[in-house]
């Protein structure tokens, strides 16, 4: 009888294949753009499919309906920089879990509004909601711990959730033509409150070990003098206030968001009244918008790991600017003519989503990231207040849209102010 032969044992056991494990991190990037998608098929992009049906349901006019939409900025501006406070203290899990639950249950008091007082109330509710369940803040805070060589492509991809929930809105165009526009909201109330917290019962903060990883480190020249900002070298909260670079990207955030949130909640009422659109095809330009802005959300958050951040900041509001311009200078009379412009405009509006997390974690690291995002958020995004109101005072005023148009045209443009008020950097890869 023959020896068993240890070697060989040896090497058929190395032989076996270890089991292909996918890293967590993108779980976590897979469960924000489901989550995403839900809240952006209704709220977002989503919710202008409703502003028709709302206004023939109560006759109200069109600033009042957009100035709940802007109420809707109020609160990601009030509510952003304490999300991101809770979030550092109390973890991503228990900030999504409730912040969905507020979402249901604004919507589906939404659903049975009966005035204008209920209508605000219910909004006001669904607002403060999305602060703790949208990507704004908590996903992309939680993707960046998690990420590091490869954390502007996951961040990028971590909201690209809406680029999935877009088609939704044509669908809620036909749902409320096939129901009613309560039921629908009703609806979307329910499945929001049970399918999210389902999914953010899994969600973990960061690595078990706890350890910020450090391979990637942002060096920048100013003055003539050299620094280094690494994941090492966090910033406490209250310093953000004295770095000039939080106010500029603030400023920079700022004006686009007005110009997003302006031109997003009238894209529908535009095309349909200042274009001779029907419902449905003035519908279909909003997932093409999403869509282009898929791949600026990824080319973006890859683009800034790469080149200078400046030259694509600039880029962004170029492209804004030439998208509108397309609208005022070409008027495109179908679904087919629309194409350049939401190319540029949706490369543009995605671009700027991860913005705040990406820039955010690599200037002033990820200890206190959800902090820093927060209060990015808060300053940035307030300003998108002003974006809905003026569109529709302006659509009031002059009986059309194209007014509102050359104004957002003129304050994107103003966005490339601040980028050249930024600091100089170059990057490069630190090993450790």
């Amino acid at each position: 009888m023959n020896e068993p032969n240890d070697k060989g044992i040896d090497q058929s056991i190395s032989n076996k294949k270890t089991p292909f494990k996918v890293f967590y991190g993108w779980y976590l990037v897979a469960a924000s753009m489901f989550s995403n998608a839900l809240v952006s098929a209704v709220y977002f992009q989503g919710f202008s499919a409703f502003v028709i049906p709302i206004e023939t349901t109560f006759g109200w006019s069109r600033s009042v309906i957009s100035g709940a939409a802007s109420l809707r900025q109020a609160e990601a501006g009030l509510f952003g920089p304490l999300t991101g406070f809770l979030l550092d203290k109390y973890g991503a899990r228990k900030i999504i879990i409730f912040g969905s639950l507020i979402v249901g249950f604004g919507l589906i008091g939404l659903g049975f509004a009966t005035g204008i007082v209920m209508f605000y109330v219910f909004f006001l509710f669904i607002s403060m909601g999305t602060s703790g369940v949208g990507h704004a803040v908590t996903w992309v805070v939680v993707v960046a711990r998690w990420f590091n060589e490869h954390r502007g492509l996951a961040v990028g991809l971590a909201v690209t959730g809406p680029v999935i929930g877009a088609p939704m809105v044509v669908v809620n165009s036909w749902l409320i033509e096939l129901f009613n526009w309560r039921i629908v909201l009703v609806s979307y109330g329910l499945i929001i409150s049970i399918l999210i917290p389902l999914i953010a019962i899994n969600v973990k903060d960061k690595p078990d070990n706890g350890s910020a990883i450090k391979s990637n480190q942002w060096k920048y020249k100013e003055e003539g003098k050299i620094g280094v900002i690494a994941e090492a070298e966090e910033f406490k909260t209250l310093s953000l206030f004295k770095d000039k670079s939080f106010w500029m990207l603030s400023a920079y955030l700022g004006t686009l968001f007005i110009v997003n949130s302006g031109f997003q909640l009238h894209q529908i009422p535009y095309f349909v009244e200042d274009r001779g659109f029907s419902t449905t095809a003035a519908a279909i330009t909003i997932p093409l918008v999403v869509w282009a802005s898929g791949f600026g959300r990824v080319g973006a958050g890859w683009l800034i790991d790469k080149v200078d951040y400046r030259v694509v900041l600039i880029f962004i509001c170029l492209f804004m600017t030439l998208g509108l311009l397309y609208l005022q200078l070409l008027a495109p009379s179908n679904t087919l003519t629309t194409l350049p412009f939401a190319l540029l405009f949706g490369l543009s509006f995605g671009a700027t989503i991860p913005l705040r997390g990406v820039l955010g974690s690599m200037i002033f690291g990820t200890k206190n990231l959800g902090s820093t995002v927060g209060l990015l958020q808060g300053t940035g995004v307030a300003a998108g207040v002003i974006g809905p109101i003026l569109m529709g005072v302006l659509r009031d005023w002059f009986g059309n849209y194209e007014i509102g148009i050359w104004v957002l045209i003129v304050i994107s443009l103003l966005g490339i102010i601040p980028v050249f008020l930024m600091k100089n950097p170059t990057h490069e890869t630190v090993k450790n």
